[in-house]
């Protein structure tokens, strides 16, 4: 009796020890039956994403998964039934911030399984289409370019060329976010130039760039003056070559209608910003000057030109000419000559003072001070 109940003890042991074999067994392979997780990648241009990953040989296809913000949970975009497929493209926004997961599955008879979901990969499309918003150009200073801020860029190149729609060369690479804009100083006068600018960022070992803005264009504009010996002081003081000066030693009224003015018509190309500072040596004659000035300035300004008329300063001790005279004659100008830009240079220096040297000339410093008070116009 004994032995036989041995014997079965023995054998019930044996089943069970069948049986946890058999369920580990269907672990193990449940287990290994499981696709591997694919390890994502991906490249951004313009609005597009091109997502890669690796081939998982037990697998049957893929799923895509992108994460939604507003719901605060991943949606499947993308479902590929071939595991030899291991690329997919998705079409979003410029200026974003997208963030995938992918994982694989494996068709076993009715059942499907699936790998674990994939690390995060995140990646953003190209920067906006950049907007030029302005563009100024003077022979004193070149031209300056002014664009609108792109939140995602991480700098922005600049595009010039001679022709509007062909021939652009990069000039310059304005590295960071902060700095929307720049000036080109290589510029030459009597030329138009076209510009763009693209912005760019850095984007998982890539660089990623916008469209090209629309193209702005520029004239560069020469600069003349024409005056009498404060002028002419003032050409020697700041030696700007660039600048044509017409001026000349105690000149006024006569010398403006017989010789400056032919000169400046010779010089003329369309493109100018004229300024005109005379009449301190010959505040009598107005009359003639906004005669003389109201038939020529539309002239110059139908061929492209800006004129600015600029008040005669003060003086302190001139025995020809006085302050009272002097501020008659900038009143008569200013109300007199039509359609121009006036500056009132008067007001200016008894705001912010002047020395003369001789009672009629200007010191450096005040010379200095007006010269860029009159370019400040332009630039």
């Amino acid at each position: 009796m004994k032995r036989i109940l041995k014997y079965g003890r023995n054998v019930i042991l044996l089943f069970l020890s069948v049986c946890v074999f058999q369920i580990s067994a269907v672990a193990v392979f449940g287990a290994s039956a499981k696709p591997e997780t694919p390890i994502l990648s991906g490249t951004a241009s313009g609005n597009q994403v091109t997502l890669t990953w690796n081939k998982v040989k037990k697998a049957s296809g893929y799923h895509i998964f992108l994460y939604y913000k507003a719901d605060g949970k991943y949606k499947c975009v993308g479902r590929i039934k071939n595991n030899n497929t291991t690329s997919f493209t998705l079409t979003g926004s410029v200026n974003k911030t997208y963030t995938y997961k992918i994982r694989s599955y494996l068709k076993q008879g009715s059942k499907t399984l699936y790998s674990p979901s994939s690390k995060a990969f995140e990646i953003k499309t190209a920067p906006g289409k950049p907007v030029i918003s302005q563009v100024r150009m003077s022979e004193e200073n070149g031209a300056l370019l002014q664009w609108k801020k792109i939140s995602s860029a991480q700098g922005y190149q600049i595009f010039r060329s001679e022709t509007a729609s062909k021939g652009y060369k990069r000039i310059a690479v304005v590295s960071g976010n902060t700095t929307f804009s720049y000036r080109d100083t290589k510029v030459v006068s009597g030329k138009t130039y076209y510009y763009r600018v693209r912005a760019y960022l850095r984007n998982q070992g890539n660089v990623v760039y916008s469209e090209l803005s629309d193209s702005a264009e520029v004239l560069l504009r020469t600069t003349i003056m024409i005056g009498d010996s404060r002028m002419d002081m003032m050409k020697d003081a700041v030696e700007n070559d660039k600048i044509t000066w017409i001026c000349k030693v105690g000149m006024g009224y006569q010398w403006l209608r017989d010789t400056a003015l032919k000169t400046l018509q010779e010089q003329m190309k369309g493109n100018e910003d004229i300024f005109i500072w005379l009449g301190v040596n010959d505040v009598y004659n107005i009359s003639n000057y906004i005669s003389l000035l109201n038939e020529e300035i539309p002239k110059w300004k139908a061929q492209g030109a800006n004129v600015y008329i600029v008040a005669v300063g003060q003086v302190t001790d001139d025995p020809y000419v006085t302050n009272e005279e002097i501020e008659d004659f900038n009143s008569r100008m200013k109300n007199g000559v039509t359609n121009v830009k006036y500056i009132d240079l008067y007001s200016y220096l008894k705001k912010q003072g002047y020395k003369t040297t001789d009672g009629t000339h200007y010191d450096n410093e005040t010379t200095w001070k007006i010269y860029r008070y009159l370019m400040s116009f332009i630039s």
